[in-house]
Parts: C-alpha cells; structure tokens; sequence
C-alpha cells in the first residue's frame, strides 16, 4: 500500500519514500497503477527512471520548495525506450524448390548452396511506445564448389575442371516496427515489416571460365522477435524473419562483355529464404 501526498500547487521537487525507507528527492514525471516515473539528478546528470508501487511507501509532489531538478517543461522524459539499434546474425535457408532442369547429379550441390549465413544492422526511432520507422542493412552468403565437372560445348568437345558459386544477396530498405514492451521496460515482443532494394551477385566458375552474374528486385521482410533486457541500455534478442524477392532479368558479364538475360516465367531466380537470428540491442 502507498499513499500519494500533494503539497501546495508550486514547481518543487517532490520526495518518494520507499519501503525500505529511502528518501529519493525527485521529479515526478508519471505515476500509473503500477510505476512511478521521475527524473532526478546523479553527480550533476539528469536520469530517467522508474519505480514499482510495491517499491513504494509514499510519494509526495512539491515537498522541497526548491527543486536541483528542471520543471517537466524543460525536460523530456520518455517512460520507454525511443532509440533502438540492432545487430544481427545467423543461419539462413533458401526457400525454393530446386527446378527440374537441374541435372540429377548437381542437385546435390544446389541444394548445399541454399544454406548460409547472414549478418545486418538495424537502427529505429518510435514515435510512441507501439509503433515506430527504421532502416535495416542486411547480406545473406552462401557458397560451394566441386571438382571434375564435365561440361560439353556446343561444337561438340568437352573440358573437366571445377565449378563453384559465390553468392551473395544484400538488402536494404527501410522498416515499419511495432512492439509490445514488458511492465519493466526491458523485454519486448516485435512485429516488422519492410521493403527496399534486394541485390544478387554471383561470382561464379565453370571449368576455368569466370562469371559474374548479377540482378536487383524490390525485396519484402517480415519478421517476429523477442528482447530480453540485459540492462536498461542493452538488450539480446531473438528473430525470425522471412525475406521475399523475385529475379526475371540477370545481368552476365565474362569479363569482356556483360550480356542481359530475360527470364521466362519459370526461370525467375527466387531469393526467398527464411533467417534465424540472435544479436545484441542497444536501447535509449
């Protein structure tokens, strides 16, 4: 149980009395039926921050008539993060079936390379506790190679060497982020989704003949994660995603001269994968 004490109608500093009997001199900037927010000042900074009820024995407003702490008109004080940066990495996985004019003795070899692993960075501003805009930079890799492969020509002859594939598929576009924030403020559930530029290289080999095979789409991502706070400023977290996008043109270049490839329907370069993500969170 905590009593809330009111004193006068001025601008001065308020007290929390806690029920360990601690004497906090304060600004109240908040108090809701489970948290009391206020600021106050610590070796010469303002800091933000919270308290349970069952933390608290009593709180008055404007107990001290002269207040170390700015009015709540010169201080913007946030009772959740607004700033949030993300740094990611993990496994991914290519979602599309391998195509029927693969040969049967290359399947193997394709479906290798529809794993891999990825890393990114997001950065993101929310305008209220649930919904906020972002901006996310992220590379999905994945390579393979083997020996003795035989390829023949159209002129009929024929070459043994090696084939391999270096692949990479980057993406970056900006972010729709909403979340649902634990009573501690430290924990949360986000739901997001984006759409920007998507990016495939493919630096390739083919019997001592090299290629570079490229391509761009509009890419979608939409994903699921959870923070769990390590601190007020540092999170870890936890993310599925699901990255969409469709190549119908490729760009092949030997070198000597690039060449544009149109793709027939059942062609298209699907870049769809699914990632699984762990990384730290910085908070503010």
């Amino acid at each position: 149980l905590f009593v809330a004490i009111f004193i006068g109608s001025g601008r001065g500093q308020d007290l929390i009395v806690t029920t360990e009997g601690d004497s906090i001199n304060c600004k109240i900037t908040k108090a809701e039926p489970d948290y009391i927010y206020f600021t106050f000042k610590h070796k010469g900074e303002m800091r933000n921050t919270l308290l349970s009820v069952a933390q608290v024995k009593t709180y008055t407003y404007n107990y001290y008539s002269n207040s170390e702490v700015p009015s709540e008109s010169s201080v913007t004080n946030f009772p959740y993060p607004r700033f949030r940066a993300a740094i990611n990495g993990g496994w991914s996985y290519r979602t599309a079936k391998i195509t029927s004019n693969i040969p049967s003795d290359l399947k193997g070899y394709v479906e290798d390379l529809k794993s891999g692993y990825h890393y990114g960075i997001d950065l993101g501003y929310f305008f209220t506790e649930h919904v906020g805009l972002g901006l996310r930079y992220s590379t999905f890799r994945t390579k393979n190679e083997i020996d003795n492969v035989y390829v023949t020509y159209p002129n009929g002859s024929s070459r043994y060497g090696k084939m391999s594939d270096d692949i990479s598929v980057n993406f970056i576009g900006p972010l729709l982020n909403t979340r649902l924030i634990s009573k501690n403020k430290k924990n949360g559930l986000f739901l997001n989704f984006g759409l920007g530029y998507m990016g495939y290289k493919d630096e390739s080999e083919l019997v001592s003949e090299n290629f570079t095979i490229k391509g761009s789409t509009l890419g979608l991502c939409w994903e699921v994660g959870y923070d769990i706070g390590l601190s007020d400023k540092m999170a870890i977290g936890f993310q599925l995603s699901l990255m969409q996008g469709v190549l119908s043109r490729l760009k092949v270049s030997d070198g000597q001269q690039t060449q544009t490839i149109e793709l027939e329907k059942d062609e298209y370069e699907n870049l769809s994968r699914i990632d699984i993500s762990v990384g730290l969170r910085f908070n503010k």
